[in-house]
């Protein structure tokens, strides 16, 4: 085990390690029956703390490589080489004569040139993020956070919920939850698919930490099996951040209003397992909803390829149902069905995101895969806040109750959004016509910059999102997310009519050429 660790590397030092062990193992390197260093002299020599030494070896003794006794010490027990879908949390092509296998290693050259890119990206990233800290300026009408409206929680609810949650004793919290989540919660989120005609078990859901950790949670199995991954976008930049910082190239395919670009999906033979994340039901940053036919088109390449569909729908219950609004698309469960297909879902959007509860909808056998993984992460998520989940879900005139509300005023807060931009905002300026949420997507003439409209708008008092922050290699650059969500119908109006005056002003200068518009695909 000579191979040295890159602390300067995205992937995680465990992974590195655990790699490492698992490759000498396979290569004969290291014998059956042979005695590995002792956890302390392995951390020292690989300087890393005996904690992430441990971590490497437990998901070498799940996978069969090794075998730990007590006072013995961890041996060697190469196992058979395993099929892809044995659901080892380690590599998934074990087998040298498989096509992955064949492949050639990058070079060195292109590999520091890849490197250097990913530098440069994060690197542009980190300056448009802290630009972003303009957009809190005092005064300043912020239509950057993707929170929900206050307006929307009537006063008392957190401490009415916790009574009811703690009126079964505090003692039901006092230990460590299933890290699957409560089975009680579990049951409450099912009940919520069955509104949409679906059957879905409570051994199907996995509570998470908000939709965050759901898709954290992925990444990481990405990461371990080494799955393929593609996202629309633009799309929310926490997940290309999440599988990212997992060591994972993430590939892209453009988003329009309907959905994404089929024609743009990959298709080689090399997307067996691999991960397509989308956000179909009002589309974070666009508002807009899946086609029928798109969806239909992203299910089909799915079951050919034998992906999984990554399906975002933290703003599906903000989705107005009334006699004029469109259905909400269907959902991937249903086809191409849970063995191809995992739901997000969430009440940071619906209800209060401090309370930090989201749910993973899929197959059983995936649900017990990455609930081992969550078991290393936290242990489970807080049974408390999962206490009080599950009383607002139960309540009937509780989360339901307080859906409709939701959409009403979501409803409101756009026709006052769209009626001020169509009358302020200059000619040759366009945006998404959402079907609900509180998000949509603006777009300028060619040539010019978000990113410089952007500081132009905050000087007169108004802020949005940039539309390259909405892209891994930020482009979009004549774009920008409008999230109206958490203001007045009077500080809608108001910042639109700044932002308006910027935008005049700005498309009264003759347009630049093309110049930078993002960082091309890596």
């Amino acid at each position: 085990m000579h191979a040295q660790i890159d602390k300067t590397s995205s992937i995680p030092l465990y992974i590195q390690i655990r790699e490492d062990i698992r490759q000498s193992i396979l290569s004969g390197t290291i014998k059956e029956g042979e005695r590995l260093p002792a956890v302390t002299a392995l951390a020292e020599s690989k300087g890393v703390t005996a904690a992430t030494i441990r971590r490497a070896l437990q998901d070498l003794a799940e996978a069969g490589f090794v075998d730990s006794h007590v006072g013995r010490g961890t041996f060697v027990t190469r196992p058979e080489e395993r099929a892809a879908t044995d659901g080892s949390p380690i590599g998934r092509a074990k087998d040298p004569n498989t096509a992955a296998s064949q492949k050639p290693e990058p070079s060195r050259r292109t590999e520091a040139s890849i490197k250097a890119a990913h530098r440069l990206r994060a690197s542009v990233a980190r300056s448009l993020n802290e630009m972003m800290a303009l957009a809190q300026r005092p005064g300043v009408i912020a239509f950057t956070r993707g929170i929900g409206s206050p307006e929307t929680i009537e006063e008392g609810t957190l401490t009415r919920l916790t009574q009811i949650a703690l009126a079964g004793g505090e003692s039901l919290f006092h230990d460590y939850a299933d890290p699957r989540g409560l089975p009680s919660l579990r049951k409450a989120i099912a009940n919520l698919y069955a509104e949409q005609g679906l059957s879905v078990s409570p051994d199907q859901v996995l509570v998470t930490n908000g939709s965050q950790q759901a898709i954290a949670l992925l990444a990481q199995r990405a990461a371990e099996t080494g799955s393929r991954v593609v996202c629309e976008t633009p799309c929310y930049a926490g997940v290309t951040n999440a599988f990212s910082a997992f060591g994972l190239d993430v590939e892209t395919v453009p988003r329009t209003a309907d959905g994404p670009d089929i024609s743009k999906l990959p298709d080689d033979g090399e997307w067996a397992d691999s991960i397509f994340y989308l956000c179909p039901v009002l589309h974070n940053p666009m508002g807009t909803d899946i086609s029928a036919e798109s969806r239909d088109e992203v299910a089909a390449w799915a079951t050919k390829h034998g992906a999984l569909i990554l399906s975002d729908e933290v703003f599906r219950d903000l989705h107005p149902t009334g006699p004029k609004d469109a259905a909400p698309p269907d959902s991937f469960l249903r086809n191409p069905g849970p063995a191809n297909a995992a739901i997000l879902g969430s009440l940071s959007k619906s209800f209060i995101s401090g309370l930090r509860v989201g749910w993973i909808v899929t197959s059983e056998e995936r649900v017990r895969t990455l609930a081992q993984t969550k078991k290393f992460m936290d242990l489970g998520c807080p049974p408390l806040m999962q206490g009080i989940a599950q009383a607002f879900l139960e309540d009937p005139a509780g989360y339901r109750a307080h859906r409709e509300k939701c959409r009403e005023h979501y409803r409101t807060l756009r026709d006052e959004t769209l009626s001020a931009l169509r009358s302020h905002m200059p000619a040759g300026v366009s945006w998404t016509q959402p079907a609900g949420g509180f998000q949509l997507w603006v777009t300028l003439p060619k040539g010019y910059s978000s990113v410089e409209l952007f500081l132009r708008a905050v000087e007169k008092g108004a802020a949005f999102l940039p539309g390259p922050l909405q892209d891994i290699n930020n482009r979009y650059m004549n774009s920008f997310r409008l999230c109206y969500g958490s203001l007045s119908p009077e500080e809608i109006e108001t910042g639109i009519g700044r932002l308006a005056e910027a935008t005049k002003e700005f498309l009264e200068e003759t347009p630049t050429d093309e110049g930078f518009a993002g960082l091309g695909d890596f």
